[in-house]
């Protein structure tokens, strides 16, 4: 009973490693930054479905790119819409992207998402 109530205690805190592999709001793999540019061509952003994400249209490809903490996005009055243009910059994690910030050039919105270190800015003060 102790050892569970351990157990359950670790994984609350973040020591122990998730069981559906590393978290993706985590820092990024030592893969070189990447930046992206396009057409946003969907957006997926609704309670349940995970962590925020936007699926970005550059040239014949698209590249799923992963945000961060919806109550984040809320707070910085960031709301992407289909068919705008956006700049990504982040790193690589297989085939998606980790944002690290996005820009929306013709509102003249940027949000960061992660700092230098690939840390998620909207987690300060936790760790």
């Amino acid at each position: 009973m102790k050892l569970c109530l351990l157990v359950l205690l670790l994984s609350f805190a973040g020591v122990l490693p998730a069981q559906q592999g590393t978290p993706r709001h985590a820092a990024p793999p030592k893969e070189p930054a990447v930046e992206l540019k396009g057409k946003i061509e969907r957006v997926q952003a609704a309670r349940g479905q995970g962590m925020p994400r936007l699926e970005v249209k550059q040239g014949s490809r698209t590249v799923v790119v992963l945000l961060g903490s919806m109550r984040y996005l809320i707070e910085q009055d960031f709301n992407p819409k289909v068919g705008e243009d956006v700049e990504v910059k982040g790193y690589r994690a297989g085939d998606e992207v980790i944002a690290a910030t996005v820009r929306l050039p013709a509102r003249g919105k940027t949000i960061r998402l992660r700092d230098e270190e690939g840390r998620p800015v909207w987690m300060r003060g936790r760790r």
